[in-house]
């Protein structure tokens, strides 16, 4: 109507730039009115895709007040800045780790990169992180986020701020910080012996000796596959050294990171105990020794030895009740 009426009673060009004005104005006051922060959580709310052990994720859950994740939407200006740093104020007193994930972020200006660089250096006087992932490379208007930070020095190889390609990523390095911290960073220089698996514990030399007996020795190089999506197989794989990626592939040029194992740890529990087929890839991460024990020598083992059968089942079943557990927290979290 103001257009129209401006255009009537002054001329086009007039009704133009009062149309333009007040689009702004329009923009401004929506994007003011929203939420730019999606969601807040806690370190011992969400983890990495780095499936830990029981003694690590207990350290973890107990540290996890020490990182907030906020998870960003909309557009990062002058509009949205108060807003922002209102709901960081109080955590960066607080926190050692700051995560913002910008995945849905859609446009950033300058009053927001300088409002980002006042809280790294907030959090650099208190021996704190500032951490960002999924750093947009090409926004809809174009720019080149990575580009523009570090162009404003927000982002540059000696800036204490840390980007990561993705959330999960930024989750485990805080969580592999936290753990060196308190003396439990992994060693990846010596193979395990099976004694030495959280599966294991408490069990018999003598009955660990007999199940070794029909396991198998395997090794493998940095990136070599273990087994793909849809392979026949049902070993049970204990990691003695080294780490191993599953990936579940989507096409010929995609695949979606599912979970990372590390030494002590065990996959492809799915197929040892129904049989199916392999349901994602396994990749070894770095080079990579492991126990391998297929479904057939566990039930001739489990006919002379029933208490060994007994007690790996269990110790299976309550390695993956204590994923679930964690991973029904999570969920939660997030919704």
């Amino acid at each position: 109507v103001s257009v129209v009426a401006v255009a009537l009673s002054v001329s086009l060009i007039a009704a133009s730039g009062v149309g333009i004005v007040l689009a702004i104005l329009l923009f401004v006051r929506e994007h003011i009115d929203g939420n730019v922060v999606r969601r807040k959580t806690y370190g011992n709310q969400i983890c990495s895709k780095q499936v830990r052990l029981l003694e690590e994720r207990r350290i973890l859950e107990q540290h996890g007040s020490e990182t907030v994740i906020l998870e960003l939407q909309g557009s990062l200006f002058f509009g949205t800045t108060d807003q922002l740093y209102s709901t960081l104020e109080p955590e960066l007193k607080v926190r050692n780790y700051v995560i913002l994930d910008m995945r849905r972020v859609q446009s950033v200006d300058i009053t927001a990169v300088h409002m980002l660089d006042q809280i790294k250096d907030m959090l650099t006087e208190r021996n704190s992180f500032l951490l960002i992932s999924h750093l947009p490379k090409n926004l809809p208007s174009g720019k080149d986020m990575q580009h523009y930070f570090d162009q404003v020095g927000l982002v540059r190889a000696e800036s204490p701020v840390r980007v990561f390609n993705e959330l999960h990523d930024a989750v485990e390095w805080v969580e592999d910080r936290i753990l060196a911290s308190v003396g439990l960073a992994r060693s990846e220089d010596t193979a395990l012996s099976l004694a030495e698996f959280e599966i294991f514990s408490n069990r018999r030399e003598e009955t660990l000796a007999a199940l070794e007996t029909g396991m198998v020795k395997r090794s493998y190089a940095a990136g070599e596959k273990i087994f793909s999506l849809g392979d026949a197989g049902d070993e049970l794989c204990l990691i003695r050294r080294g780490e191993v990626r599953i990936v579940l592939p989507i096409d010929a040029t995609q695949s979606h990171h599912l979970s990372t194992f590390g030494r002590g740890d065990f996959f492809g529990e799915m197929s040892f105990l129904d049989g199916a087929r392999r349901s994602a890839d396994a990749l070894a991460g770095s080079e990579t020794e492991l126990f391998l024990l297929s479904r057939k020598v566990f039930d001739t083992l489990a006919d002379e030895h029933k208490k060994v059968a007994i007690k790996l089942l269990e110790g299976v079943a309550s390695a993956l009740s204590s994923r679930l557990r964690y991973a029904n927290a999570e969920i939660r979290a997030l919704e």
